[in-house]
């Protein structure tokens, strides 16, 4: 047999207790073949000599929003932007060549940056009868311009104190998804295509994408064909997992007598499709965001009376998650403030009592975020045996702010690291793009806690460089259900790798995240970034 490509003089760091480490790969058919002396007597249509880059398995960002990505990144860029006044001068050069009522995008918008949020009124000083929409980092707001909120009709919404002035919070963002979306799959395909060029560019292989066809997450209900009609021109830039959102589901009268509700039509569900594209877990979302203060809490912000909002009445929510697995769907429950976490858990223990999972699917349900965990509620979770599907760059990025909020009592519990692990649940790491951050971030954020400012928060909660590596490859592969063929370098294993220009694992924990990306593998093939 020849082979379709080796790779050599490499450092590979496998990721696989069997056979830590490594100095060539071999890849045949999109599978790798063999390391090291296992290719002795191999020929090769192609050898490439690495000059002793480190490959390591393809990264896995398993929390992202693709379409929201690349439509930031086609927007205006508001992040430079530091005051009121900056902002707006943006905005109103962005504005001067547009006819009026255009749609102006904005990106990058962080009422915490500038220090207030904007308002309509301002808005409209620059940008006059134009379309605004300014959406926030977090996706858990937006404050628009009056042009906006002129062509939303319900006056109940309308009379609403932060409408008024521009201000849309969790669902009131509606105001604009009904005026603004969907985009065509042409449209959506584009912002999914760049995006995914971009993460490749930060080494990841395989994007897990939560929300599709909802409306938080989407650009277009009809997600699935726009990365069917992506993957008729090219292969698409990195494997995907899309998980449905929970309001894309409708009730099917055929479903009743199977013990369920509500489903996709057709009865799609978890599993659908291939190891390029695949439907993944349906994607609940329970609160709002920290960014925002909207993420629920048991107890107050420090120095307000806020507790954060559910998105949904609590019951209905429990009745997602309970019908859901009785439908046989994996579940990504966004549950960020320590009270959605309880409500994530009574749903879970309430939908085993209906309907057991099997004793080898445990743990493949995931809570997403985990942002503030109560010590109470670390067992809880494992006995549950849920998943815990985490953003450590958000420690970096707004670890001060998120210490603020909660106080010096309730710092320690974000974003847990080492509690969940000596726990026993499983913990995997995500950027939540369109946030800032990256697989390498990540890893570093685990393995010190640092903020940007330098601040430790959450001091004890710390991992070991292998362990941080872990949750953006071998734990990643676990939880799409691939641990058989994804997340190692490994013969008969996936072809997917990234190389790094040094081994994360030898220098010093505070160089990790400027580790330099060469490029990646994915199916087999190579591309360079």
């Amino acid at each position: 047999m020849k082979l379709d490509l080796v790779l050599e003089d490499a450092n590979v760091l496998t990721m696989d207790p069997e056979r830590p480490r490594a100095r060539r790969v071999g890849l045949w058919n999109g599978r790798v073949v063999g390391l090291d002396e296992e290719l002795d007597g191999f020929t090769s249509t192609e050898t490439l000599a690495l000059d002793g880059a480190t490959i390591t398995p393809g990264f896995i960002d398993a929390h992202t929003h693709l379409q929201l990505t690349g439509q930031g990144m086609l927007a205006v860029d508001l992040s430079p932007a530091r005051t009121p006044d900056q902002a707006l001068a943006i905005i109103a050069a962005a504005a001067a060549d547009r006819p009026e009522g255009a749609w102006i995008e904005v990106s990058g918008y962080d009422q915490r940056i500038l220090g207030r949020n904007l308002t309509a009124a301002e808005l409209d000083t620059v940008v006059g009868r134009r379309r605004a929409w300014l959406r926030h980092v977090s996706s858990h707001s937006s404050v628009v311009s009056t042009a906006v909120l002129d062509g939303y009709h319900d006056q109940g919404v309308r009379q609403n104190p932060d409408v008024a002035v521009g201000l849309l919070e969790e669902q009131l963002q509606d105001v604009v998804m009904h005026q603004r979306l969907p985009y065509s799959l042409d449209d959506a395909g584009r912002t999914v295509r760049i995006a995914a060029r971009a993460a490749a560019a930060q080494g990841v292989t395989f994007c897990m994408d939560a929300g599709a066809g909802g409306r938080l997450g989407s650009l277009n209900p009809l997600d699935v064909g726009t990365y069917l009609k992506l993957g008729d021109v090219e292969p698409l830039p990195v494997r995907m997992q899309l998980f449905p959102s929970s309001d894309a589901l409708r009730d099917h009268p055929a479903t009743r007598g199977e013990g369920f509700g509500r489903a996709l039509d057709l009865g799609v569900r978890t599993g659908f499709g291939d190891d390029m594209l695949r439907v993944g877990a349906m994607k609940v979302i329970l609160d709002g965001g920290m960014m925002v203060r909207t993420a629920k809490l048991t107890e107050p912000y420090e120095g307000t009376e806020g507790t954060g909002t559910f998105r949904e009445d609590p019951e209905a929510m429990i009745g997602y998650i309970v019908d859901a697995q009785a439908a046989g769907w994996q579940l990504a429950v966004h549950a960020i403030g320590d009270a959605a976490i309880d409500l994530a858990l009574d749903a879970f223990e309430a939908a085993d009592k209906l309907t057991p999972r099997p004793t080898d699917y445990r743990g493949r349900h995931r809570i997403e975020h985990l942002g503030l965990v109560r010590d109470d509620q670390i067992a809880r979770i494992a006995a549950a045996g849920i998943s815990a599907l985490s953003q450590p760059s958000f420690l970096y990025d707004s670890g001060d702010d998120f210490a603020a909020q909660m106080g010096p009592r309730r710092t320690p519990w974000l974003y847990r690291g080492r509690s969940f692990l000596e726990a026993g649940i499983p913990l995997v790491a995500s950027t939540d793009r369109p946030l800032p951050g990256s697989p390498l971030q990540a890893v570093q954020t685990l393995v010190e806690r640092r903020s940007k400012s330098g601040r430790v928060i959450g001091d004890g909660e710390q991992i070991s460089v292998a362990q941080a590596l872990s949750t953006v490859t071998t734990a990643g592969a676990w939880i799409a259900g691939m641990e058989d063929r994804l997340g190692r370098v490994r013969r008969g294993f996936l072809a997917d790798l990234t190389f790094l220009d040094a081994d994360p694992t030898q220098v010093p924990t505070e160089e990790i995240a400027a580790i330099g990306v060469r490029g990646t593998v994915v199916d087999g093939r190579v591309r360079w970034t």
